[in-house]
């Protein structure tokens, strides 16, 4: 074999060595890679989560209205009740089913007013929302009663022309609807700032 020749077969045989070597670390890191994006967009959901909460928490005490952007790049957003929003994600994690955690709010105990929705919790004590975690799959915004001596308080949703989203960019108008005073759960009186939900 020419000289020539060996440097042109010895350069093939190092590419071709690179190029195996490069799919090699790419297959086995893609995974990886893709888990951290996971996490990184579920720690932007609870962010959002978390400002979606201060913002209808503003807006029943104040009676104001706000707007806040929502991006959901995997999965579902929609009011459940009056008292709850939930996120649900389509992220496959390996920690996707598992115990209710609370991630915000006061009472993290399993009979407290955040994980224990048929039970009230206590003016001063327990805080008016809870943001509470199933796994890595969805997230619960939560809007518990609270009472003490005087009577009950508790925050409301209300559906506006459109009460839940999926995937894209979003943008959610919270506006002070009314104050409902209807009896609920063993509540003497109960007093319920309304907050309409309109997702765009």
């Amino acid at each position: 074999m020419k000289r020539g020749q060996a440097q042109i077969v010895g350069f093939t045989l190092i590419t071709l060595i690179m190029l195996s070597v490069t799919a090699i670390v790419f297959i086995w890191a893609n995974p990886l890679i893709q888990n951290s994006k996971d996490v990184n967009d579920l720690d932007r959901v609870e962010n959002r989560m978390i400002l979606l909460d201060n913002m209808i928490k503003e807006v029943a005490t104040q009676k104001s209205q706000r707007t806040i952007d929502f991006e959901i790049k995997s999965g579902d957003l929609l009011m459940e009740s009056s008292s709850k929003l939930v996120y649900y994600t389509h992220i496959d994690l390996p920690i996707s089913s598992g115990e209710k955690i609370v991630v915000r709010g006061n009472n993290k105990t399993a009979g407290g007013a955040c994980l224990n929705t048929s039970t009230n919790g206590s003016i001063g004590t327990d805080s008016s929302s809870c943001l509470t975690l199933q796994g890595s799959a969805i997230y619960e915004l939560y809007y518990p009663v609270l009472n003490d001596s005087n009577g009950c308080f508790a925050i409301r949703l209300k559906a506006g022309n459109n009460a839940g989203a999926g995937k894209g960019q979003h943008r959610i108008k919270l506006k002070y609807n009314h104050l409902n005073t209807t009896i609920e759960n063993g509540c003497s009186s109960i007093l319920k700032p309304t907050v309409e939900i309109d997702i765009e």
